[in-house]
C-alpha cells in the first residue's frame, strides 16, 4: 500500500473512531452549515450569515418519496439516517418482516408527502375568489350573447383582471431559468392575503406584489404610488409583505434573512419617478426579467438551493392543516370563462366596427337629405 493510501486509511479512521462502548462518533468538521455560502458582494436588499457544508448539497430529498420504499430510523449519535430498504414483491406488496412494519408508524416520518408550493398554480387565491363571485351572475340570453354583453358579474371583474395580471408576471418569472426558485400565490397565515409571488435565485429572495394598471399613469416618488392621480397603499403593503417573508424563512433556517420587496405593474402607460428615491423598486412587466437578471450575485447555487427547500414547504408559511390544492380545476374553470369574456369583447368590437362604417356610409347621404330640405324652405315660391 502506497502513501496515499495508507493516508486514506488514517484519515478514515480517525473520522470513524469510536467511544469505549463502540458507540459510532460523528466527525465534528462535518457540520451541514461549514463553508462560505455566498459568490459574490451582500446586496442591501439581502442579508444572512453561517455557511453550508463541504458535501455536496442534494436538495432533490424534499421533492419527492424515493423509488422504493424505505425505513428510516434516525439515531442522535449518527450524522445520517440509517435508511435500509425493503424488498418489494412483483406485486408491489412489501416483504418486509411484521417486526420491521409495526416498528413505522401509519403516515409518519421523513417522507410522509405534504404538497409542495411548487405545484400552486399563478393567482390561485385571486382566481378562487373571480370564480366564487362570477357564480352568482345571471346567466345571458342569445340576444344578449349575440351584441357581445360583458359575461362577467360587476364584483368580479376586479379580481379577473388581477388574476390576468399575476398570470402575465408568472410567464415572465417562467423565463428565468432553472437557477432560479418561483413559487405562485404563497399562503401566509390564516386567512391573510397570499403573497402573489416569491422569487429565489442568484440575486437574491424576492417577494413580488403584482397590480393590473393596464395603459394608466404610474407615478412614484418616496412612499407614495399615484394611478392616474390617485394615491394607492401599494409601497405599504408590499414592504410589509417582504418583512414577513423575511421573519418566517429566518425563523425556519435560523440564520437573519431579508427579503426585498418590488412591485410589478401590469402593461402601464407609464412610469415616472420623483425626486425621492422609491421606498419600494417598482417595474413594468415587460422589463421584469430583464431587470432580475440585471441584478448582481448574491447567493451561490446551493445557498438558493437551501433557501428554495424551505420556501417550498407550505409549513414555513402557515401552521394550517395539510390541504391539497388542485389548481388545475381552478385553471381550468378560469380559462373557460376567459374564453368567453374574450369572445364577448370580440363581438362588442365587431357591433362597435359596424356601426362606425354605417355612419360614414350614412352621414353624407343624410348631410345632403338635411341641405336640401333647408334650402326648399329658404326658396320663396314665385306669385
Amino acid at each position: 500500500m502506497d502513501n496515499r493510501d495508507a493516508g486514506g486509511t488514517q484519515r478514515t479512521a480517525t473520522a470513524l473512531k469510536t467511544d469505549t462502548s463502540g458507540t459510532f462518533s460523528p466527525p465534528v468538521d462535518e457540520s451541514p452549515f461549514s463553508g462560505p455560502i455566498t459568490t459574490g458582494p451582500i446586496h442591501p436588499g439581502f442579508s444572512l450569515s453561517g455557511a453550508f457544508g463541504s458535501e455536496p448539497f442534494d436538495a432533490s430529498a424534499h421533492l419527492a418519496a424515493p423509488a422504493v420504499e424505505t425505513r428510516v430510523d434516525f439515531d442522535p449519535l449518527l450524522v445520517k439516517p440509517d435508511t435500509t430498504a425493503i424488498p418489494t414483491t412483483a406485486a408491489g406488496a412489501s416483504a418486509a418482516p411484521s417486526s420491521a412494519a409495526s416498528s413505522i408508524p401509519a403516515e409518519s416520518g421523513p417522507w410522509s408527502i405534504e404538497p409542495n408550493l411548487r405545484a400552486r398554480g399563478p393567482a390561485y387565491a385571486v382566481l378562487q375568489e373571480c370564480l366564487v363571485r362570477q357564480e352568482s351572475a345571471t346567466a345571458r340570453g342569445r340576444l344578449a350573447r349575440a351584441l357581445g354583453n360583458n359575461p362577467l358579474h360587476p364584483d368580479a371583474r376586479s379580481w379577473y383582471s388581477g388574476a390576468l395580471g399575476e398570470i402575465v408576471v408568472a410567464n415572465a418569472l417562467a423565463q428565468l431559468g432553472e437557477a432560479w426558485t418561483v413559487l405562485h400565490s404563497v399562503p401566509v397565515g390564516s386567512g391573510a392575503p397570499d403573497i402573489d409571488h416569491v422569487v429565489l435565485g442568484p440575486a437574491g429572495i424576492f417577494t413580488i406584489t403584482t397590480h393590473n394598471h393596464s395603459g394608466k399613469k404610474i407615478w412614484i416618488g418616496g412612499s407614495t404610488f399615484l394611478v392616474n392621480g390617485y394615491k394607492q397603499e401599494h409601497m405599504r403593503t408590499s414592504a410589509h409583505e417582504a418583512e414577513r417573508a423575511a421573519r418566517l424563512l429566518s425563523s425556519v433556517t435560523g440564520r437573519p434573512v431579508t427579503v426585498t420587496p418590488l412591485i410589478v405593474v401590469v402593461n402601464p402607460a407609464s412610469i415616472a419617478t420623483g425626486r425621492k428615491r422609491p421606498r419600494v423598486a417598482v417595474v413594468s412587466s415587460n422589463t421584469l426579467l430583464r431587470w432580475l437578471l440585471k441584478r448582481p450575485r448574491v447567493m451561490s447555487e446551493r445557498a438558493v438551493a437551501h433557501f428554495s427547500m424551505f420556501a417550498e414547504e407550505r409549513s414555513t408559511w402557515q401552521q394550517e392543516p395539510v390541504a391539497v390544492d388542485d389548481t388545475s380545476d381552478q385553471l381550468a374553470r378560469f380559462e373557460l370563462l376567459r374564453l368567453e369574456v374574450d369572445a364577448a369583447r370580440q363581438r362588442s368590437r365587431l357591433w362597435l366596427l359596424t356601426l362606425g362604417v354605417a355612419a360614414i356610409l350614412i352621414t353624407p347621404v343624410a348631410i345632403a337629405e338635411i341641405v336640401r330640405l333647408v334650402l326648399s324652405f329658404m326658396v320663396v315660391p314665385a306669385v
